[in-house]
């Protein structure tokens, strides 16, 4: 199977978010009650600037209003990893991952079963920034963070707010 072009958008950064960045914001940094501008900007920017994989999309199984939120409002937003170069970025930061004796077994074990692995791969196959909010530990063992594949594979990484910073987006309470 080919790799489906992604959409030009001249020099606009496009953005593949890990599963904690809607997790994480749902449930503690951006209630959607006390922060719909975020949520609406999600919305707004699904597609053309914002994506997530299938893989993150099946790793999230809560809250269930969050999968409600999801499945209404990104449902399209959600790409296959079933394509050829995505395929291939990830039989090799897999075998980069396997082999390298810094991690301890069951972090390897967790991330070949976590979706970690199809996210970076993809980022790496269309040049997208990956938005996480795990950080960079150079001398990690129990876990393979995302922001130490970023490095290793040349993926730009960021977090939420660089992100958002990146959209051009403020909140303001000016009108009120």
């Amino acid at each position: 199977m080919t790799s489906p072009p992604l959409p030009t958008l001249g020099s606009a950064t496009r953005y593949v978010l890990d599963a904690n960045i809607f997790i994480t914001a749902w449930r503690d940094h951006y209630p959607i009650d006390l922060y719909p501008g975020f949520w609406a900007c999600l919305k707004r920017f699904a597609h053309e600037k914002l994506l997530s994989i299938d893989k993150v999309r099946e790793e999230i199984k809560g809250p269930p209003e969050l999968v409600a939120w999801l499945r209404q409002n990104w449902g399209g937003a959600f790409v296959s990893t079933r394509v050829s170069a995505v395929r291939e970025a990830y039989a090799e930061i897999q075998d980069w991952v396997q082999s390298n004796t810094q991690f301890l077994s069951a972090a390897k074990h967790e991330f070949a079963r976590a979706a970690d692995g199809w996210l970076a791969a993809y980022a790496k196959a269309y040049g997208t920034t990956l938005v996480t909010n795990e950080t960079y530990h150079e001398e990690a063992r129990r876990k393979v963070p995302l922001p130490n594949l970023c490095r290793r594979f040349g993926i730009e990484p960021c977090n939420t707010i660089q992100m958002l910073r990146g959209l051009g987006v403020t909140f303001d309470l000016r009108g009120v």
